[in-house]
């Protein structure tokens, strides 16, 4: 392979590992966001509807229903509306600068977390979520 090419497959593989560690980092912090309580986190869960309505969207703001009608009951791991977040990510390119935006569109979510910090609490340890991103994805390319 000639000089120019090694740095094309070189390029590539920074890349791709840039991307993953972006995504792996993104989708942590989005994971202990949605931590309930029980578990260790700050989400309060009456019928889940609030954890439910987390929404993501490239380059714009997520939409979505702002509230439970018939009051019910959302289990872990169901949404609203729209696609999981994981999903979201996957089409996400963080090395075109695209903006990810990712929130919950239940109408009081805002007042959960002024009360609670449940996003603000993840977004705390992001350097730790970066480093921990850092690291799998080292161990999975063999670094």
């Amino acid at each position: 392979m000639s000089f120019s090419g090694q740095i094309a497959a070189f390029n590539r593989k920074v890349t791709q590992r840039y991307r993953t560690v972006a995504k792996t980092a993104v989708q942590e912090t989005v994971s202990m966001a949605q931590r309930v309580r029980d578990e260790g986190g700050r989400m309060r869960v009456d019928t889940g509807f609030l954890r439910a309505s987390i929404q993501a969207a490239v380059g714009n703001m997520p939409s979505g229903p702002t509230e439970n009608e018939n009051k019910k009951k959302y289990p872990i791991g169901s949404i609203v509306a729209g696609e999981p977040v994981s999903v979201t990510l996957v089409r996400w390119n963080p090395d075109r600068e695209e903006v990810l935006y990712i929130g919950w569109t239940a109408n009081y979510a805002r007042y959960r977390e002024a009360q609670d910090g449940f996003l603000r609490g993840a977004v705390e340890l992001w350097d730790v979520t970066v480093n921990s991103a850092v690291a799998k994805v080292r161990a999975g390319f063999g670094q």
